[in-house]
């Protein structure tokens, strides 16, 4: 009995310790805007609502899961984590971001382009639309997110790391786009669930590393493009050898075929025909063995319209679509300049028609495409930013350089009759059988700063994109004077908007006193007597007391200041200008000579109470009898 109580505790102890570590584990302060790294991207969490935000331009820096490297490496796997939210500008997530961050939810920007090594590694991820313009997925990405049910892969991604999806056991489909030519070692390694991989091009000449889809117990029947190239046990192996059931739908001669015949695996052949679908480039090649070789692709549209089937590259190549035995177009070059073709024809839902495409003796590569012939609009993901000075400056306006590869990595979202959409890299050219052109407005649509727009136009349709033009300042500098600092002001060659910077204070200093009248020769004064009309001289300049016998000025330099009244000598006081002001104290001057001989006298008297009693203050001479 003593030794199960003693079992009983400990399990109580050992349950409570954990359930304390986990309940108090959790970040239940909010964290401001704080950089990650140098880079110019910041994280805050919002513990209120459980999101991680994380904002700025360029790329997340590269992480390493240990404390103190990622930033919540202490509550990443808690529970504090609900959300994750990846704002606009960011480009890369860098190795180990969210490595073991167990939010189930995850808002990626449209501008990402790469994800590093681990950056989704057992992480609580359970779906993911990767955005157009992502380039690459790194090794062990998504290594170990057991709960990721889906993912979304775009038309630009062109490699998947090694491991990016191993032991993803809840991933049940995937479909890999036809820009992807790499598929890395071990990269889907273990999903068990998975049971679906489609390649959406059956022309693309992808590459399936060793051990790609190792231990996918589920995927028993996959279709392999033509020119797919399959290494070893990249599909159809466990770890205990080859899995039972396994079937692969391939061409006749192609790598894959080699592949099932080598492995012992069961095949089944694919008609020759290839499959094109809608915004999916198939792919075509002539070399001096195949220069007679006729590709014949087969297309079934979703809905009914009129169609543009056409091809881009350098080869010269003429095409035919056919209805069963009827031929509805047939194209050799769409101009003199431009040897593809461009076929049109009116095409109904669920109806199968066939288009073959051949070289016209011609080397090289082509693609071919189909979309829907009329476009309804589109949507331009972009915008340009420039600084004033940017513009070539033209005797009446600013005109801003905006030509084609100014726009590159601009993405056009274009919607088609029938609600079909798809997204494409600007590129001027042809589309769908319609020129594809910047629509510049600078002669009539002059840009200020901030924000301003221009358009593109596909056919006659067009949409418009956000340039933003920053301010560009001329500085004038304006120096300082006696009475004001200096500064500079700065001046938009644009759009004149002005504003003043770089302040440079004066070093000139206020001199400062008052006169008053000395009513005894050792110095005392009375300072309810003014004396005004007396002239300052200082540095060349004179000044003149006012009616309370006070004088101000200001000067750059330290010097002789001159005080003279008509009624006495002139007095001489040493200036010494330091970093405050000058301030004298009441100067006194015996200013009772009113008749100018050097003396003070009866004549003096005489004179006040004729000419100048009405003009001084009252009590004035009562003090001349000082200086008789």
């Amino acid at each position: 009995m003593k030794r199960q109580l003693c079992i009983l505790l400990s399990f109580v102890f050992v349950f409570s310790a954990s359930f304390s570590f986990y309940a108090f584990g959790l970040q239940s302060d909010s964290i401001e805007k704080t950089q990650l790294g140098n880079s110019n991207t910041y994280y805050e969490f919002d513990a209120s609502t459980g999101t991680l935000t994380i904002s700025g331009r360029g790329a997340i820096p590269d992480m390493k899961n240990m404390d103190g490297s990622q930033p919540w490496y202490d509550w990443r796997s808690d529970g504090s984590i609900q959300s994750v939210i990846v704002g606009e500008g960011i480009t890369a997530i860098g190795n180990y971001c969210f490595y073991s961050v167990k939010a189930n939810s995850f808002t990626l920007p449209s501008t990402l382009k790469t994800l590093g090594r681990y950056s989704f590694s057992s992480s609580g991820i359970k779906n993911v639309s990767l955005p157009f313009g992502l380039t690459s997925i790194g090794n062990n990405a998504f290594d170990e997110c057991t709960l990721l049910e889906s993912v979304s892969l775009p038309d630009t991604l062109t490699s998947i790391g090694g491991y990016a999806f191993r032991r993803c056991i809840s991933l049940t489909e995937i479909i890999i786009p036809y820009s992807v030519s790499s598929i890395g070692s071990y990269a889907f390694d273990g999903c068990t669930s998975l049971d679906s991989v489609v390649f959406d091009d059956m022309t693309s000449s992808v590459t399936l590393m060793s051990y790609a889809f190792y231990n996918c117990t589920s995927l028993l029947d996959v279709a392999f493009p033509s020119e797919a190239e399959i290494k070893t046990k990249a599909y159809g192996y466990t770890a205990s050898g080859k899995l039972s059931g396994t079937k692969m739908l391939v061409y006749e001669f192609s790598s894959a075929y080699i592949f099932a015949l080598t492995n012992g695996i069961s095949y089944e052949l694919l008609d020759e025909k290839l499959p094109l679908s809608l915004g999916i480039p198939g792919n075509v090649s002539f070399d001096d063995d195949t220069i007679d070789k006729v590709y014949t692709f087969t297309l079934k549209p979703d809905f009914s319209a009129v169609y543009n089937v056409y091809s881009r590259g350098e080869t010269d190549v003429k095409a035919a679509i056919y209805d069963g035995e009827t031929q509805l177009d047939f194209c050799d070059d769409i101009s003199d300049s431009d040897r593809n073709f461009c076929l049109t024809a009116e095409l109904t839902a669920g109806r199968e028609y066939t288009v073959t495409v051949q070289s016209m003796k011609s080397l090289g590569a082509s693609t071919v495409v189909v979309y829907p012939d009329v476009i309804t609009s589109f949507d331009i993901i972009g915008e340009l930013t420039f600084d004033a000075a940017d513009g070539f400056r033209s005797t009446s306006y600013a005109y801003f350089p905006i030509v084609d590869v100014t726009l590159e990595g601009f993405v056009l979202d274009v919607h088609f009759e029938g609600g079909y959409s798809d997204k494409i890299y600007y590129s001027k050219g042809y589309f769908d059988n319609k020129e594809i052109e910047i629509n510049d407005t600078q002669d009539t649509n002059r840009f200020t700063c901030g924000e301003n727009y221009e358009t593109v136009k596909i056919g006659e349709v067009e949409s418009t994109f956000s340039v933003f033009v920053n301010h560009s300042y001329t500085q004038e500098t304006v120096p300082y004077t006696l009475d004001d600092d200096g500064y500079t002001i700065n001046t938009c060659m644009l759009c004149g908007d002005t504003y003043i910077s770089d302040f440079v204070p004066t070093p000139a200093r206020t001199v400062s006193g008052r006169c008053v009248l000395m009513t005894h020769p050792d110095g005392i004064y009375n300072p309810e007597i003014p004396l005004y009309n007396v002239t300052v001289t200082y540095d060349g300049n004179t000044y003149t007391t006012d009616s309370d016998g006070c004088f101000s000025f200001r000067t750059f330099n330290s010097g002789e200041l001159t005080l003279e009244s008509p009624y006495c000598e002139a007095k001489t006081i040493e200036i010494v200008l330091d970093e405050g002001e000058c301030a004298l104290s009441d100067i006194a001057l015996p200013a009772y000579d009113f008749n100018g001989d050097g003396y003070v006298n009866g004549r003096d008297l005489a004179r006040y109470k004729t000419r100048l009693q009405n003009e001084l203050p009252q009590g004035y001479f009562r003090y001349a009898v000082n200086f008789m």
